[in-house]
């Protein structure tokens, strides 16, 4: 059953902000109940992507324009991808090469849908690049990647339409 509320075609953002971080602080922040932050987490994702794709559906194939309503869509989904990756990790005991390819997988889709990442969105691209280097030990070549390719907001949602249509053909989701 969705969480989040759709009214004339309009992703209620606030809303899943609001999911966002109850989940964060009730399963990951304060809990650690990482069974539940993955499947809470997975499911505003299995949202977002439907969402998503039935207005690109419903536009022919058109992606959205570069405005303020879907550059915080795609703030916040970036946010779900990285934080469904790190409850996954912390589920899983020994990770096998195919999973830790998934994991290295889900930290550049989360990158690639974060715009501004020179501005607005650079501390949560050092977050994220802390965590990826802590793993895969690749010093700054994360982080110095993103800030290269500093993705615009257009980039960033041609990327999440490409993301969508593989959705749901890995292990993370």
């Amino acid at each position: 059953m969705p969480k989040i509320q759709i009214r004339n075609d309009i992703l209620n953002l606030v809303q899943l902000q609001e999911e966002l971080d109850g989940i964060l602080f009730d399963y990951i922040d304060t809990s650690q109940k990482w069974d539940l932050a993955f499947e809470e987490l997975k499911q505003l994702l299995d949202e977002s992507v439907t969402y998503f794709k039935k207005y690109v559906q419903r536009k022919d194939g058109r992606l959205p324009e570069s405005d303020m309503y879907w550059s915080l869509f795609i703030d916040i989904v970036s946010k779900i991808i990285y934080f469904k990756t790190i409850a996954y990790m912390n589920l899983v005991k020994e990770m096998t090469e195919e999973q830790k390819e998934q994991i290295k997988k889900s930290f550049h889709d989360a990158a690639n849908c974060l715009p501004d990442v020179q501005g607005r969105n650079l501390e949560f691209l050092q977050e994220l690049s802390e965590t990826y280097n802590q793993l895969f030990h690749e010093e700054d070549e994360f982080e110095r990647y993103y800030l290269d390719k500093n993705n615009g907001l257009k980039d960033c949602i041609r990327f999440f339409n490409e993301f969508c249509n593989q959705y749901g053909k890995n292990i993370l989701n």
